[in-house]
């Protein structure tokens, strides 16, 4: 005797495995801004503890790692202090990334990166 499709749970397995294949697939969309955040941070500090005082040369390559990262920030949103008292630099960037899956739904993230050396 011949058993039908779903009566050895062929339809339950595949359900199941298509709801894993979605979850990891909004999973790994929802996690790229967030990976660009924490590569971005890796990227100023050790920029920061190379090249301490000098505001436009970190401002320049600042700037150019995110255009590499595809981190969409201005220059309008970037903010390079120097105290000379107590030898620090100081880096504010903030800025809005948006996720979209397939076109049916758009969520902004908004990161701010605070570094200090």
């Amino acid at each position: 005797m011949r058993k039908a499709w779903g009566e050895k749970g062929f339809i339950k397995t595949l359900l199941g495995l298509g709801l894993l294949v979605a979850i990891i697939f909004v999973g790994v969309t929802f996690a790229r801004p967030y990976y660009r955040y924490y590569q971005f941070g890796s990227h100023t500090r050790d920029y920061l503890k190379t090249d301490i005082g000098d505001v436009n040369a970190i401002r320049k390559h600042m700037l150019e790692d995110a255009a590499e990262l595809g981190v969409p920030l201005n220059d309008q949103d970037l903010t390079v202090s120097v105290d000379t008292v107590k030898k620090r630099v100081m880096v504010k960037a903030t800025w809005t990334d948006t996720v979209d899956l397939l076109g049916q739904y758009q969520k902004d993230i908004d990161f701010v990166l605070e570094e200090e050396w």
